[in-house]
């Protein structure tokens, strides 16, 4: 390192001074700063101090702003004045040392003591104290104190509040904390590491120090005294004290070597880190107080075992091999140190030296501004509402369409005004019909493509108003309050605003037709809720549960005979289509993707998709399934009825002339192929493809048709190694993907939840109550992951926040019903073991709740107990609406729980969040404690009346009340005791 930078640690404001540490020239510059130029600082030099011995280490004195040392490539440590009102005397001392080595550190303590650490040598000490507050001292007086004999120390530090205690690296190997009271020379402690380079200590949290790797090794660890402390200097454990480790903490693509490591000084737990590669990054550690569950095994809970995590990392500067941010060698820093005390400017600012030698500061990002939300999705700053959601108009889905439909309008109008080939039969992008979502763009745009512009509104490319974008946040709370829970038919309408989602519960409804009495049951093999690539598969992986008598023995052939029972049961038509070695499994798949297997049933379905408007898939599946006649005859209808524009009467030609082996004449291709560039419609596209190639395989890579058409088609017509390749790499994409639609292949199974943690990731809010309501068919009665109860628990918390307490008992109670097995066993254990529990208003946790099992053993816990019969109206008035009762805590007991801190808190409170319990409405003393005004021993109390004892909330104004009080008030009144609040509590039965 040929040069260093360091902020005054005695700068101020009016007077923010550096030194620039020339190592190079020998030289050592004083500096004050004039300006800043943007980034650039404007200095001038007030001292110099050249003619220096070469030196290796430098550090300013935390006592005399006007003394730094250095330590010189000899071993001897030099103490220069740099006063500019001084003349240059050089030198203060020159401390003389036995045998000549290069010095590695030098450092002072608030004491003004003064500390070498050299290069080993045998039998010589290498770490040596001078105490500079003597007079008497002179350049060949003895150090004050002589430490580690013939041990290599690489890096000093003083701990500022603990001025007689020094951290050091020593011998490559230790991280040893040395005490100068102590006599010993070994030190107090000690932990065993290669990161002893480059000690840095948290001025402003001393529990905490930072270690480097040696070159080469650009490896940073976290430490913590404390613990550090707790061991002696013979217990070597390997890092028993870190806390944290980066390896590496910079890019090592290209060897890289750390060259700087220094805390801001000015925030708790901020580093800098340089590489010699030019590479600058700011980190910003924190703590959590999160206390895993020991019993559920949750997937990357073993990341949250440590408090410690990263909170922020910011990369201020690249390295120099880096192609993308490439910089000119000039602005390349070499340096860098954090302006502590006394910054002139506001906010997080480095000093970066460049190799030209010219200064800029480096601000450090701030943290993102905080936002207060309120439970209505309102935005408020300073107690005055910034944002609100735009006002609800109808239902969730009918406010999400017109949403949706400004958004994607807006992204691909200009499309649409160059696209000069569309279709004249759709000359407008329209979600109203969830069966005819984006029609104009699904000829040119993958579905799956198509479903993320929806869910994502178009981002980035459109950006949606902020009301809207608040409108859209309540989407999730609004389904649930219009009743989406697991009724497939009742959920379709309320998600009518997704037509992939539709699709789903279409599917999920579809799959509960089958599965009802027993209809996917076959040869001991229940396979209800199965997939399209399980069927065709004959996949036996995690479907043991599925086996009714647990005694019978799993085989493939089993599985082929329960299929071939369940098509029998079902009296499905022989199978058409390709030739195949498994026409039942493809009987079975074509039933799962909705194809209706006779003709009666295709004619049907196809006029229900006319009458949805979907005129060409109704054609263009009746083809595909092998009913041209059905085909023609809704052609000729929609012709007659002006449905369809005269210039597709060609069409019908096409179709009558087409032949199953031959496909179309030359003549015939040519016109499909100008009329497959003409369409915007995607499955006239695929139709009129099929007859130019004459291959299905050509239809079923079109993205842009539905998963359940493009599944059928392969089923129907592909050979049994095609779709079996089809299947596989078409699962496997829409798990990576995490379509939704992928359900159809996965089926309800362990594949699935893969999917869905992908959608989750992606599309956090809807996701999760997607993949709760999906999976409650199939988990825990055939599926038990940890996944699916961290989902579940999440969205019953939610639920439980949007205080949709009725929808809540109603999921839970139908999801018990879906998890019974076939002896009327239910496998759902139930999460808490009381049906009442008292909840914090401000963090929705059970108050009963006891993280601390240190504390859980000795507090006293809450008692839930009925509400109590009493002929009082008002009694039954102050407990409307469903409200929360329980007794409370002996009055000999009160219960305080402490937070994280261990501070205590007055009163009765939250033992999560630690806020308090509410006051009474009438009293407005805490809910939960003894009333002072009862004068008397546990008896007396016990004596009273239960009602004396609960405390009753109305849950429409949310207030509380402690019993007896609550019955007084409402016998005499109707409205709530609080003042404005107006809630007429006793009128509400």
């Amino acid at each position: 390192m040929e040069a260093a930078i360091r902020w005054s640690p005695h700068s101020t404001r009016d007077n923010p001074r550096f030194l620039i540490i020339d190592v190079a020239g020998n030289r050592l510059r004083l500096c004050q700063i004039d300006s800043f130029s943007k980034s650039k600082v404007n200095y001038k030099q007030i001292c110099i101090r050249d003619k220096l011995p070469n030196y290796t280490a430098f550090d300013w004195s935390k006592k005399d702003p006007g003394v730094v040392a250095i330590g010189s490539a000899s071993g001897e440590a030099t103490v220069v004045i740099l006063d500019p009102e001084k003349p240059e005397t050089d030198y203060i001392h020159s401390f003389s040392i036995r045998h000549q080595r290069k010095c590695n550190s030098i450092a002072f303590s608030s004491k003004n003591l003064l500390a070498t650490g050299l290069d080993r040598v045998r039998n010589d000490v290498c770490l040596n104290i001078y105490d500079l507050n003597d007079p008497r001292m002179t350049a060949k007086d003895e150090p004050y104190r002589k430490l580690a004999s013939s041990e290599a120390i690489s890096s000093i530090k003083f701990f500022d509040g603990q001025p007689d205690t020094l951290v050091a690296g020593v011998s490559r190997q230790y991280v040893r904390i040395y005490d100068l009271r102590d006599s010993s020379t070994t030190g107090s402690s000690q932990v065993q590491t290669r990161q002893v380079h480059n000690i840095a200590i948290d001025p402003l949290d001393e529990n905490y120090f930072l270690s480097a790797g040696t070159a080469g090794d650009p490896t940073v660890t976290v430490w913590d005294t404390r613990f550090v402390k707790q061991r002696g200097p013979s217990n070597d454990t390997a890092n028993s004290a870190a806390v944290l480790e980066f390896k590496p903490i910079v890019d090592n693509s290209q060897s890289a070597s750390i060259w700087s490591l220094r805390y801001s000084g000015t925030k708790r737990g901020i580093f800098g880190v340089l590489a010699n590669t030019g590479e600058f990054k700011v980190v910003e550690l924190a703590q959590h107080s999160h206390q895993p569950q020991e019993t559920v095994d949750i997937p990357f809970a073993r990341a949250w075992a440590s408090p410690y995590y990263t909170k922020a990392s910011h990369r201020l500067r690249y390295p120099s091999h880096d192609k993308v941010h490439r910089k000119n060698e000039k602005e390349r820093v070499v340096a860098y140190d954090f302006m502590s005390t006394g910054n002139p400017l506001s906010g997080q600012c480095a000093l970066a030296l460049h190799s030209n030698r010219e200064v800029e500061v480096i601000k450090v990002p701030p943290p993102a501004p905080r936002l207060n939300f309120s439970a209505l999705e309102e935005i408020y700053k300073d107690r005055t509402c910034i944002a609100r959601p735009t006002l609800r108009r109808g239902t969730v889905a009918e406010d999400l369409i017109e949403v949706q439909n400004k958004a994607l309008t807006e992204k691909y109008d200009f499309d649409q005004d160059n696209r000069s080939s569309l279709s004249a039969s759709v000359d407008k992008l329209s979600l109203s019909n969830s069966q005819r979502c984006l029609p104009l763009l699904s000829a040119t745009h993958p579905s799956h493509h198509m479903h993320e512009d929806l869910l994502n509104f178009a981002y980035p490319e459109v950006v949606i108003p902020l009301a809207d974008y608040l409108a859209v946040l309540q989407a999730s709370k609004r389904r649930v309050q219009e009743g989406y829970s697991l009724d497939c038919a009742r959920n379709k309408s309320i998600v009518a605003n997704d037509p992939w989602l539709v699709d789903v519960w279409t599917l999920v409804d579809r799959m509960d037709a089958h599965a009802s009495h027993d209809g996917m049951v076959g040869n001991g093999l229940d396979l209800k809720y199965l997939g399209v690539s399980s069927i065709w598969n004959n996949e036996l992986t995690m479907y043991d549960e599925r086996l009714i008598d647990p005694d019978a023995k799993i085989s493939q052939e089993m599985f082929r005979d329960a299929v071939k029972d369940i098509v029998e049961t079902m009296e499905f038509p022989a199978f058409e289509g390709v030739q195949t070695e498994y026409p039942e499994n493809r009987q079975l798949c074509l039933s799962l993707c909705g194809w209706s297997l006779d003709k009666p049933g295709v004619q049907r379905s196809c006029e229900n998709l006319v009458e949805g408007g979907e005129i060409y898939k109704a054609i263009v599946l009746a083809v595909f399934q092998g009913h041209k006649d059905i085909a023609l005859q809704l052609l000729r209808s929609t012709l007659q009825a002006k449905k369809l524009p005269q210039d597709d009467i060609g069409l019908a030609a096409v179709i009558a002339c087409a032949s199953p082996s031959s496909g179309v004449s030359a003549d015939q291709r040519e016109a499909c192929s100008w009329m497959a560039d003409m369409t915007s419609d995607p499955y006239l596209k695929s139709l009129l493809t099929y007859f130019i190639s004459g291959d299905w395989a050509s239809v079923v890579e079109m993205q842009q048709l539905s998963l359940h058409d493009r599944v059928a088609v392969a089923c129907k017509y592909l050979a049994d190694t095609q779709l079996s390749h089809f299947l596989t790499s078409t699962t496997t994409s829409a798990i990576k993907a995490g379509d939704i639609s992928g359900l159809l292949l996965t089926g309800l199974t362990i594949r699935f939840l893969d999917l869905l943690q992908v959608h989750i990731s992606l599309h956090p809010d809807p996701g999760l109550q997607t993949a709760v309501l999906l999976l409650s068919r199939a988990c825990p009665l055939y599926i038990q992951d940890a996944r699916w109860l961290l989902w579940k628990d999440t969205y019953l918390a939610h639920m439980q926040v949007w205080r949709t307490f009725l929808e809540r008992t109603r999921y839970v109670k139908e999801h018990n019903l879906r998890s019974r097995t076939r002896e009327g066993t239910s496998v759902n254990k139930a999460t808490h073991p009381t049906s009442i529990t008292i909840r914090c208003l401000n963090c929705q946790q059970n108050l009963a709740l006891r993280k601390d099992q240190s504390s859980s053993s000795s507090s006293t816990k809450h008692r839930l107990l009925p509400v109590p019969s009493s002929s009082s109206s008002a009694t039954a008035a102050a407990h409307n609406h469903r409200p929360l009762v329980a007794n409370n805590l002996p009055p000999s007991l009160p219960h305080r729980p402490q937070q994280q801190n261990n501070k205590q808190v007055p009163g009765l409170a939250c033992p999560n969040c630690a806020a308090h319990m509410p006051r009474c409405g009438l009293c407005m003393l805490w809910l939960g404690s003894p009333d002072p005004s009862k004068t008397g021993a546990y008896e007396t109390l016990n004596r009273e009346d239960m009602e004396s004892r609960l405390m009753v909330f109305c849950m429409s104004c949310t207030h509380g009340f402690h019993g007896h009080h609550a019955r007084d008030w409402f016998a005499r009144h109707a409205m709530c005791p609080v003042p404005d609040c107006g809630c007429m509590c006793g009128l509400l039965k």
